[in-house]
């Protein structure tokens, strides 16, 4: 919303019109102050909104109006979604939401560790997230907002004195990722090995059979090596 423009101020040169001109531009004042108060949070380009409503419908208050493009609220949710979600923006009405990358939100992409960003496209809520870094015994993840997902791991004591050729493999590895991969990218993600010893030989560890929280793979090495630690890594999606 446009403000409205004062009227011609007073002028002390103009005695003739000069009460007129006072009496028009104080009058002016509430009427700005009006719409000022009603723009205010458009104004800011981030702010905090109060969370509520539920997990997939979410109630956030923070003194809109109505909704313009560009529009953009800060808040901490209170529950992780499950599934597409949709906010309602001080009674604004309920508008779906999109991530980053433009596709309904999967399970857990809203947070309750960390601030969501939201934007108004003019037709949805697009939420931006923090990474998402997590660990347990079977390694370290990392979530990004666009859907990439890296997994690392390190299988402690590995031996590679299986003779093949010029080669030396070790038995089938068996890896549990520390976070699970979407269906359709377990069998496309990147898997990456690596094994380091006192001399820093490296070798790489191709992949076997695979799900979407596990594959099998063996470590390989132009020499044979025992007892030595494999670092692997798996880079695909989570949604």
């Amino acid at each position: 919303m446009a403000f409205t423009a004062p009227p011609t101020p007073p002028n002390s040169g103009d005695p003739a019109n000069f009460n007129s001109r006072a009496d028009a531009f104080l009058g002016w004042f509430p009427g700005f102050v009006s719409q000022f108060n009603a723009e205010l949070p458009s104004i800011s380009s981030k702010y905090w909104a109060t969370y509520g409503g539920t997990a997939n419908a979410l109630a956030l208050t923070a003194g809109f109006v109505a909704l313009a493009v560009g529009a953009q609220v800060r808040f901490r949710a209170t529950a992780t979604n499950t599934g597409a979600a949709t906010i309602n923006l001080d009674g604004t009405g309920a508008v779906a939401c999109r991530t980053i990358a433009g596709v309904a939100l999967p399970a857990g992409y809203i947070r309750t560790d960390a601030d969501t960003i939201a934007t108004y496209d003019g037709t949805y809520w697009v939420l931006d997230r923090q990474a998402e870094r997590g660990s347990n015994a079977n390694g370290e993840y990392v979530r990004f907002a666009d859907g990439t997902h890296i997994c690392t791991g390190l299988i402690a004591s590995v031996d590679i004195t299986t003779a093949i050729g010029g080669l030396f493999r070790s038995a089938a590895l068996s890896w549990t990722f520390p976070a699970v991969f979407v269906g359709g990218s377990a069998g496309g993600c990147t898997i990456t090995g690596r094994v380091h010893n006192a001399s820093g030989l490296s070798v790489n560890a191709p992949y076997g059979n695979r799900t979407t929280d596990s594959l099998e793979m063996r470590a390989y090495s132009v020499a044979s090596i025992s007892a030595v630690p494999v670092q692997v890594q798996a880079i695909g999606r989570w949604y």
